[in-house]
């Protein structure tokens, strides 16, 4: 059975036709009667760790990305003073914002990145002197 609707969205007035599913029986499905999902595929064999092949651990007085994504602002510039726990920089991913906070003192020495541009976990962003 169908009905006429007339509904306001945002202020605009639209005229609709839904069907009434009140009267047709069960609106849930019956999981006994639903086909099991398919199986996920195995996941394929890692390759053993090489030997020499861990990433370095960041320079002295680096600031790095915690994550990856845009980096949309810089909260610092060359010669600021930062203590821990400052934020420094603002990172988007899936659209939401982190703040990266330093977790040293120092004085800004140098910017590795500019803003609007990706950014990858890890990489340097700043340098602290």
């Amino acid at each position: 059975m169908q009905r006429q609707l007339r509904v306001t969205v945002d202020g605009h007035t639209y005229d609709v036709t839904v069907e009434d599913l009140t009267n047709t029986g069960n609106l849930y499905p019956n999981p006994s009667t639903m086909a099991p999902p398919p199986s996920a595929p195995a996941p394929a064999p890692s390759a053993p760790p090489q030997s020499g092949a861990t990433t370095p651990p960041p320079a002295s007085g680096a600031v790095v990305a915690s994550m990856s994504g845009v980096l949309v602002e810089l909260l610092v510039g060359v010669g600021d003073q930062v203590n821990p726990g400052d934020a420094v920089a603002i990172i988007e991913a899936m659209k939401m914002k982190s703040r990266l906070v330093v977790d040293q003192s120092g004085t800004v020495a140098g910017i590795d990145a500019a803003v609007g541009e990706p950014v990858q976990a890890g990489q340097t962003l700043m340098t602290l002197s």
